[in-house]
């Protein structure tokens, strides 16, 4: 697995990619944007979105969560890092890498020179927002280091939670890996490489796809099609409520009646979910651009400004949501209940749409 020269620096390709809601969709995007075929296979997914109700556990208060589904976060499943054909994935055992090596910034080393990018729980001492306070841990990656200067390349979303990249010490990392406490290592270390497979760009997939995404009661079909087993796993924090496609305009909803009722144990402030909604609506944007450059969509010029004018106002209410956080401003609330209202409107004719384009 491991080469056995150990260079003095190598940083494995990440490229930004304007995803921005979850860090473990920014780096699987990040890590797949530089082939073709990578770009196809990212254009043919990530369609559906899954939404559902959560106890975020830093702030004991009931938030929205929403992802792509299946999902892009490795620890749920299914997942898109099992499903994707160009990634290898290996978990490793906390307790083999410390068995073996003498600090984890030596596991790091050996495995990012044998071309594999590492996941791991870390505390987050090391962050500015985090002035020196311990007791926050968070999956990283790790995607290169410096042997000359003793640190190591880290991904992730840092302050305000905006996705970027860090440079920290070996001694920061090798502590922030032992200050995580051993109930969080069920999941081990995750190892990531890219690898070389040949794919071709289904259309009728993605017009399946657009069509459970607007009329997702019939979504269920989609999902068993997706190597989805009949009853799926989530996270121990969330709710029984489960919401897919433009249902999950209804779920934001839930949140915002919440709020205006001045509901205290919900929210908590989260907007990832609006983040979310944006991501959403600028890859529906470039998936677009693409099939039409490709020939798997008809031109048309008013139905991408139309996608480019429902990103925009996602984007809109995302600030808006960002602001409401800032000033606890109800009436933003308010007009924001409407502005999702004629969102939801838009985002159905809009997909209707693009489903009549495809080739």
């Amino acid at each position: 697995m491991f080469q056995k020269r150990i260079k003095s620096a190598r940083i494995l390709p990440l490229a930004d990619v304007g995803i921005r809601a979850w860090p473990e969709q920014n780096f699987l995007f990040g890590i797949l944007s530089g082939s073709e075929d990578g770009r196809k296979w990212i254009y043919n997914h990530f369609i559906q979105m899954r939404g559902s109700h959560y106890i975020g556990y830093q702030w004991d208060a009931k938030d929205a969560s929403m992802t792509f589904y299946p999902y892009a976060i490795h620890y749920l499943s299914p997942n898109m890092f099992d499903l994707c054909p160009f990634v290898e994935k290996n978990m490793i055992p906390k307790s083999l890498i410390l068995g073996i090596f003498r600090s984890f910034h030596e596991f790091v080393i050996h495995a990012i020179d044998g071309g594999y990018y590492i996941s791991s729980f870390l505390d987050q001492f090391f962050r500015e927002d985090m002035r020196g306070h311990y007791g926050f841990h968070h999956p990283t990656f790790i995607y290169g280091y410096d042997g000359g200067e003793r640190i190591v390349y880290i991904a992730d979303n840092y302050e305000r939670g905006k996705y970027g990249t860090k440079k920290i010490s070996y001694d920061q990392l090798d502590r922030a890996f032992r200050l995580v406490p051993d109930d969080m290592w069920k999941y081990g270390v995750y190892l990531y490489r890219v690898t070389s497979a040949q794919y071709s760009f289904v259309p009728g997939y993605v017009k399946e796809q657009l069509m459970d995404y607007i009329a997702p009661g019939n979504g269920i079909c989609y999902l068993n099609r997706t190597v989805c087993p009949e009853s799926f796993h989530d996270g121990s924090d969330y709710l029984n409520e489960v919401f897919f496609g433009v249902q999950c305009y209804d779920l934001l909803d839930h949140c915002f009646q919440a709020v205006i009722r001045q509901d205290d144990t919900y929210p908590s402030k989260d907007w990832r979910s609006l983040v979310q909604l944006c991501d959403h609506k600028y890859l529906m944007r470039r998936r677009y651009q693409y099939m039409m450059e490709n020939g798997y969509a008809a031109e048309d010029d008013v139905l991408l400004k139309d996608l480019e004018e429902l990103e925009k106002e996602c984007l809109i209410a995302q600030n808006m949501y960002i602001k409401y956080t800032v000033t606890d401003d109800i009436k933003i609330i308010e007009r924001l209940r409407e502005r999702i209202r004629k969102i939801r409107q838009m985002d159905i004719i809009v997909t209707e749409n693009f489903i009549k384009r495809i080739l």
